[in-house]
């Protein structure tokens, strides 16, 4: 979360830590896992079973968008008869560090157990829109925007199917049925798959290999196609969106109170949105709060309230260390040290030199 809204955050990283600690918050609401206390619940007994992530979902990212589109009163624009969908070479090379990084999202946030690949896209495209030049283009068909989004999606996938191997665990829904189909055909996945199906993990990747060579070419014939959903009108095209986030949160256990709840966080996030506070991590927070809370609550009882295991267990500890650091590199005088540094370096290098 702490990462997340580092990476996301626009122009004070407090803001992305700020919004990554709302979403803790609301990921509190409702009975705790273990001992089935109420928690914000203000008497609403829809609230016990705790925030359902979809209507947060689609309010974050639905409601606003729809709100700016109505507010602007502006058209999209139209879209434009494509003469060339394989982008060129020189256009490939120029944005490797871009696509690399991105990727490098995408993996990182698939493996995380729940998160999924529309956050790994927000925070790859809200990354690549703090580092960019020029900021002001993103949300108008900046290039850059669509390759951060579109390869964090991707790579999302493949990030998701590390922890499904070697631990079991899945990291998406899609990787929690592959887990199902491959019990049934006596697959186990874990740490002993090296051993009971050498060959497995290969056959895995080459799979994915054909299966993102299946997506581009069926990328290459229907691009031109839906492209051409840019010439629906605003007017026309923003209510039938407001509809479909109505029906999607509504279908979630044809729940009544999911539009309630849907409705004031998209709001909310709104006035978030232009306020500059990241998104992503609110979510993010919202996603991986309850699995926080219980797992933490449940290590407290067995080692009897101490926090030490903390510190004693070298995964726990390595983890702390870079969750520190995060925060640490954040603080100026720790750049502004990181730079002294550097001057110290380059002009000792320079004298050795002459």
């Amino acid at each position: 979360i702490l990462i997340s809204g580092t990476l996301t955050a626009p122009d004070l990283v407090i803001k992305g830590w700020i919004a990554g600690f709302l979403g803790l918050f609301l990921a509190c609401i409702g009975r705790d896992q273990l001992q089935f206390f109420p928690r914000f619940t203000f008497g609403f007994p829809e609230l016990d079973s705790g925030i359902e992530v979809v209507p947060v979902l689609i309010g974050a990212f639905g409601i606003p968008q729809i709100i700016e589109v109505l507010r602007a009163k502006s058209q999209m624009p139209r879209a434009k008869k494509l003469q060339r969908i394989i982008p060129e070479i020189g256009t490939v090379i120029r944005n490797i560090p871009a696509i690399t990084r991105s990727a490098l999202i995408g993996v990182g946030i698939g493996a995380v157990p729940g998160i999924g690949e529309d956050i790994a896209g927000w925070v790859s495209y809200g990354t690549a829109k703090n580092t960019s030049k020029h900021p002001e283009t993103f949300g108008k068909g900046e290039l850059k925007g669509v390759i951060a989004s579109e390869t964090a999606n991707n790579a999302c996938v493949g990030g998701a199917m590390i922890p499904l191997l070697n631990l079991g665990i899945p990291g998406s829904p899609p990787a929690a049925m592959l887990l199902g189909a491959l019990m049934l055909h006596g697959v186990t996945p874990g740490p002993m798959i090296t051993f009971e199906h050498p060959n497995f993990i290969l056959e895995v990747a080459a799979i994915l290999l054909l299966a993102s060579m299946a997506m581009w070419v069926t990328g290459m014939i229907l691009a031109k196609q839906v492209v051409k959903v840019l010439n629906i009108p605003t007017p026309l095209f923003m209510p039938i969106i407001g509809v479909l986030c109505i029906l999607g949160s509504y279908s979630l256990g044809l729940n009544i109170f999911n539009l309630y709840l849907m409705l004031p966080v998209g709001i909310i996030c709104y006035f978030l949105t232009n306020m500059g506070y990241p998104i992503a991590p609110l979510v993010i927070g919202v996603i991986l709060g309850p699995m926080a809370d219980e797992n933490l609550r449940r290590a407290l009882m067995v080692s009897q309230g101490s926090f030490m295991p903390v510190f004693t267990r070298p995964v726990s500890l390595i983890l702390f260390i870079i969750i520190c650091w995060t925060i640490i590199s954040q603080f100026g005088w720790y750049k502004r040290g990181l730079e002294k540094i550097k001057t110290s370096l380059f002009s000792k290098q320079g004298g050795t030199n002459t």
